[in-house]
């Protein structure tokens, strides 16, 4: 096992009193997960949403976001630089036919480019990367979850192994060629068929990207049998950092209050309607973070049956990544 799993399966060192990790964080949300796109193509074994149908809450044409609904969150993301705007989805981000478009312009809004965007890479291709290498984009992350074409497909099932992996090489030939300051990034979640590949992964992605991030499988109020325990980040009897820290808006514009929430039931309320940052101070939302801190979680929607909140951290998370020092 690397040092850096060993860092990662370690119960982390807690803050001796839970909330906001600034004032501008208090503000607006240091993190807003735009899920532009609910359909994806490909059935991952560790996706709850193949085990839905696909979106759980939203369906057919609500599944890609408009523009309307895009531009009123890109416009008020871009007034605050501490946010990140992270392109991620119940689905690949790709597939809605404007997204590239939607990047574009929020990078050109968000003057500090401070946008991530995950994808399956399956779309990713020389011209997309290119476009968004231009663009500024602050980083780019393909989840993977193998290193190999056999256990690959075995997981991310209806994609090609070989097709994503020169995605991946060509997006980081191009990023080099013309100095872009793009940070590539891969994600493997750790699961029943690559548990014993786990270092041989993270060696492998380690010679073709900057950061490979490693993720436990979750299981969304058991529609995911995660099978043997693993170890944990942190006690599970703790508030949940999500509360102070993200939002999603997902296509129809609603405001939840947990990225995992598949069935939308914390939603806070429409962008459409109000604003990201009332949302985000609101009485509704407060009133949740109050009843974490008071152990009372229990009472919640969606809080009451989740069984992943070990998985999360108030020290390792995304934003680390981001800013973890690249070797070479």
């Amino acid at each position: 096992m690397s040092d850096n799993m060993k860092e990662k399966n370690a119960i982390e060192h807690l803050p001796e009193k839970f909330g906001f990790r600034s004032s501008s964080a208090a503000e607006f949300p240091e993190m807003v997960v735009i899920g532009v796109c609910f359909r994806c193509n490909a059935r991952c074994v560790h996706c709850p949403n193949a085990k839905t149908g696909f979106t759980a809450s939203v369906k057919g044409k609500d599944q890609l976001m408009s523009w309307d609904v895009f531009r009123k969150v890109a416009d008020e993301c871009s007034l605050y630089p501490h946010n990140l705007v992270r392109m991620s989805s119940a689905g690949e981000v790709l597939l809605h036919p404007e997204a590239v478009e939607m990047m574009e312009y929020l990078l050109d809004k968000k003057k500090d480019k401070n946008v991530a965007l995950t994808t399956n890479g399956s779309l990713l291709t020389p011209g997309v990367s290119l476009r968004l290498l231009k663009s500024g984009i602050r980083s780019i992350e393909i989840s993977v979850d193998a290193a190999t074409p056999e256990i690959y497909e075995k997981i991310r099932v209806g994609l090609d192994f070989d097709v994503m992996l020169e995605n991946v090489k060509a997006l980081v030939r191009q990023r080099d060629k013309g100095g872009y300051s793009t940070r590539v990034m891969v994600s493997v979640i750790q699961q029943t068929a690559n548990e014993d590949r786990m270092e041989e992964i993270e060696q492998f992605w380690n010679r073709e990207v900057d950061v490979v991030l490693t993720r436990k499988l979750l299981s969304f109020g058991g529609l995911i049998n995660r099978g043997a325990r693993q170890d944990a980040y942190m006690p599970d009897n703790v508030p949940c950092p999500f509360l102070w820290e993200r939002v999603l808006v997902d296509p129809v514009g609603d405001l939840r209050g947990c990225v995992n929430d598949i069935y939308n039931r914390l939603r806070i309320g429409n962008v459409m309607e109000t604003p990201i940052r009332g949302l985000w101070r609101s009485d509704k939302l407060n009133e949740w973070r109050k009843l974490h801190v008071e152990g009372r979680r229990s009472e919640m929607p969606h809080c009451s049956e989740c069984v992943d909140l070990e998985f999360r951290s108030w020290n390792y998370n995304y934003f680390h990544a981001l800013s973890k020092r690249v070797d070479g």
